[in-house]
């Protein structure tokens, strides 16, 4: 190793010589090589490269690593660490840019006369004198890489390869230009490159890490997990790789091997990452993922339950025990202590604090435990916080969302059919019992809320404790809770509790008062609005009070005690149990439950206007079940009851569906024949055409496209006036099909170009929105000006002329925008008719100085009444409010 000392000698030595010879690049001679060979490395690629080592150094530091996923082999892959090594890796590009630019030496030397040897042949056929140079464009490519400029990176290695298909360092860029190749997502060319390489016999030793990781990188990014762990497990046997390296690539083979489902191997090779000293996020993690991958048959579990039960107790785990209590779930369903699993699974939902995948699975895994049993109100809640917190690039994030949403939809009608089942019972009790059980539901109520208050207090007291332990408390406790509901609907008015865990995934963050449970305070009046119950509501100063929910009010407006209610809520539990039934059956595909609830719908509600299909769904499920003689029994009450339906036509034909097709053929192929009448203008047979549809498929979809047909020809036969009424039926009538958006546009082109079609629609839509005048009736002015005009200047002489001719009247100006490019200047209050018009006219003989600079183009003056008025503010609409003035107020001027 040479010192630091000697090395400033040479290069000042050969400074001193460099202004005594030319060392031009243009000149290939011993002493010119040497000395920019010298240069170069001493001075420009030495800082260069210890530039790059810096990067590299900050790019270990800056990594974001999601132990959640399998970690890049790369730190280039990160993005933040794109970010931060960005200026270093710049730097050590400007210095490779600097010896490629001024010290390549790619003039050819002088030739020896006599013959040459092999050595001497191959050295004159180089491309590059400068050794320095290959050197440099592979530290350029490398610090691009980390840049996460990967085709500026793929470009540079590819110079390299072309340059030096001699030098051993092309293997390398090979290697590089393979991994920039993945990182583009060009998976087929570098399976390529790599291949060409593994045939070659010459790769260098000392670039088969680079090679296998690589490999190894390819296969990982293929989702082929065994393959890339074999490449890596051949990685780890080269020389060369750093502490670091080994460290990450360890725990890189074991959720490898986790994820191909070689547990055992797994376990060994976290346990090898907590050996070898990591960072503290990183042993952590490989701690935990041995829980994951424990498999109760191999190895008793008592060290590792010990090791993770220690770790709860760290402080510095405040953060991690959402994974701890998870990791610990893991273990109990491996072992096969279900409900202690669930347990920790609430626990690791409850104490997430900043790991959003975790909770989020956490939530999953419950969910699906609970789907399993079935519990699926449970499920459901557990569910939705899933599609909540996991991102949707989640694998399988689709189906989950879609099976969260069947879900909910399952929990609001079963709610609907507890509540509608309860209170139907209450009604039919005598009154005194009734309110026994009210009274019971009141007392149970009391006993719920002091619970959650308890457990309020207990999770504020945790909260402290956890906040006090992260900024250097060394106090350890921990409070749990449980509280467990009645079976009867009040007492469980969320199904069932969760836990005192689960109190904040539930609830929210709630204030301790009654009726904290409700976001929205249930009054007197909205629930007998929505029972249908007529009565009196306590009045009390400032209106209807909140009810109680432990008065007896609170339950018995909600209870049906007349006629009218009942039948509201025999509607309300009909369709809920309808809509339960086709959820199991169609959703869920519990068949069981979907007999069971649309057995009870035929049975309770025999004339429901969903017996059809329920007969038939009953017909189908007892098919699907193996059990044959109840889908007949089915089948021929359908057919006894309801043989006019598509069910029955649909059991009993075997052709149904054929001829229901056939049937709705027809008008499609006849409304092919009328588009063909259209293309060879024929627009009479066209009209025709469509007005016979209109009456032989009367309720068909393909209604709107004869209508707009139709439409078309009348235009070409009797014109646009004749076309817009056609067009404004087909939009009055099928607001929604496809056919009258193109109405509308067709609309809105002739509103431009025909503007007088456009004028008399307003005219007809003022007329059945205004109403009739009445000249004894308050007035007011209007004044409306184009927006292109100072609105305020004329206010401020309007002002002036009221304040001179006026001031007894007290008159007032308000301004108001309106959409069709007009202010209004309102002049108000004027007692009736003649004083407003009066008024009017005095505007008008003095327009030179209250609208000076205004031609009549650029304002309008009218009248108008409160009432109108009114609407006037709401449509915002100048016109059509002008034209039923110009129609009705003209006649009264005169």
């Amino acid at each position: 190793m040479h010192s630091r000392k000697t090395i400033y000698g040479v290069i000042s030595t050969l400074a001193l010589l460099g202004g005594l010879i030319s060392c031009s690049v243009e000149k290939n001679s011993s002493m010119s090589r040497n000395y920019h060979n010298l240069i170069s490395h001493y001075n420009i690629y030495f800082n260069g490269h210890e530039s790059y080592k810096r990067g590299v150094e900050k790019a270990s530091a800056a990594a974001k690593n999601d132990y959640n996923q399998i970690l890049p082999l790369f730190l280039y892959e990160d993005e933040a660490v794109n970010s931060a090594v960005s200026g270093d890796m710049k730097q050590a590009i400007d210095k490779a840019t600097k010896v490629i630019t001024f010290h390549s030496i790619t003039a050819k030397p002088t030739v020896k006369e006599g013959n040459q040897s092999p050595k001497d042949k191959a050295f004159f056929e180089k491309n590059e004198y400068n050794k320095w140079v290959d050197d440099s464009y592979m530290m350029m490519g490398k610090a691009y890489m980390y840049q996460g400029e990967f085709f500026l990176a793929g470009e540079t290695f590819k110079h390299v390869i072309v340059t030096f298909p001699k030098e051993d360092i092309h293997y390398l860029a090979m290697i590089w230009l393979a991994r920039s190749y993945i990182m583009i997502d060009e998976m087929r060319e570098a399976e390529r490159i790599l291949m060409t390489l593994s045939d070659e016999d010459a790769l260098p030793e000392d670039y088969l890490l680079a090679y296998c990781t690589t490999l190894s990188q390819l296969n990982l990014k293929n989702k082929e997990y065994p393959e890339s762990a074999e490449q890596l497990e051949l990685a780890m046997e080269q020389k060369g790789i750093s502490k670091n390296d080994k460290i990450r690539y360890t725990y890189i083979l074991a959720q490898l091997y986790e994820e191909s489902s070689q547990n055992n191997l797994a376990l060994k090779k976290y346990k090898r990452v907590t050996r070898y000293n990591p960072p503290y996020e990183m042993a952590f993690n490989a701690r935990v993922s041995m829980a994951e991958v424990f498999e109760s048959s191999d190895v008793s579990s008592n060290d590792l339950k010990k090791l993770l039960r220690k770790m709860l107790k760290d402080s510095k785990n405040l953060e991690y025990k959402d994974q701890i209590y998870f990791a610990l779930g893991n273990i109990a369903m491996e072992e096969g202590e279900r409900e202690l699993a669930m347990e920790y699974f609430q626990l690791s939902v409850s104490t997430s604090v900043q790991n959003q995948y975790q909770k989020g699975y956490s939530s999953l895994t419950l969910a699906e435990l609970y789907y399993e049993d079935p519990d699926y109100i449970l499920s459901a809640a557990y569910y939705d916080s899933a599609v909540s917190f996991l991102n949707r690039d989640y694998p399988g994030y689709a189906g989950l969302a879609t099976l969260s949403a069947s879900l909910g939809d399952l929990v609001y009608n079963v709610s609907t059919y507890e509540l509608e089942d309860s209170v139907q019972i209450l009604a039919a009790l005598p009154e005194e019992q009734r309110l026994a059980i009210i009274d019971g539901i009141i007392e149970e109520v009391r006993k719920e809320e002091e619970e959650a208050r308890l457990a309020e207090l207990q999770a504020m007291e945790d909260m402290a404790f956890n906040q006090s332990m992260l900024y250097g408390g060394n106090q350890n406790s921990q409070g749990s809770g449980n509280q467990q509901g009645g079976q009867w609907y009040f007492y469980n008015l969320n199904a069932k509790s969760f836990g005192q865990p689960e109190f904040r995934m539930k609830w929210g963050e709630r204030r301790l008062e009654d009726n904290w449970r409700r976001k929205s305070k249930r009054t007197i009046s909205d629930l007998t609005k929505s029972q249908g119950l007529e009565g009196d509501s306590l009045s009390v100063e400032g209106g209807t009070p909140i009810l109680d929910n432990k008065s007896r009010e609170f339950y018995l407006v909600t209870i049906p005690l007349t006629d009218s209610a009942m039948e509201i809520s025999d509607r309300k539990l009909e369709e809920a149990l309808f809509n339960m039934g086709v959820i199991y059956k169609d959703q869920l595909l519990d068949y069981e439950e979907s007999l069971k609830t649309l057995k009870e719908l035929v049975e309770r509600y025999p004339e429901s206007t969903h017996a059809p299909s329920a007969y038939y769904y009953l017909y189908e499920l007892n098919n699907n079940l193996q059990k044959p003689d109840q889908a007949r029994y089915y089948a021929d009450q359908l057919t006894a009851l309801y043989p006019e339906s598509h069910f029955a036509m649909l059991l009993n034909n075997p052709n149904y569906l054929k001829e229901l097709e056939e049937e709705e053929m027809k008008v499609v192929r006849y409304y092919e024949e009328v588009f063909g009448f259209y293309q060879q203008k024929n627009y009479a047979a066209v009209i025709n055409g469509a007005d016979r549809a209109f009456t032989l498929f009367p309720e068909d979809q393909l209604i709107p496209k004869f209508k707009y047909i139709r439409a078309m020809a009348l235009g070409a036969l009797e014109g646009k006036e004749a076309m817009k009424v056609a067009l404004d039926s087909l939009l009055s009538q099928h607001p929604l099909a496809e056919e009258s958006l193109q109405a509308q546009e067709i609309v809105d082109y002739m509103y431009v170009e025909f503007p007088e079609i456009l004028e008399a629609d307003q005219a007809a839509d003022a007329e059945e929105i205004y109403a009739k005048i009445d000249s004894s009736q308050e007035h007011f002015f209007l004044l409306a000006i184009h927006t292109t005009q100072n609105a305020n200047q004329v206010s401020f002489d309007l002002l002036n002329h009221n304040l001179d001719h006026y001031n007894q009247y007290d008159l007032s100006i308000d301004q108001l925008a309106m959409l069709d490019s007009y202010n209004i200047l309102v002049v108000k209050l004027f007692n009736n008719f003649e004083s407003a018009f009066r008024y009017l006219e005095d505007i008008e003989e003095n327009r030179e100085s209250i609208l000076a600079g205004l031609v009549p183009s650029q304002y309008r003056m009218m009248i108008i009444s409160p009432d109108n008025y009114g609407i006037l503010t709401e449509r915002k609409e100048l016109t059509p409010y002008y034209l039923f003035y110009r129609k009705h107020y003209f006649n009264q001027e005169e």
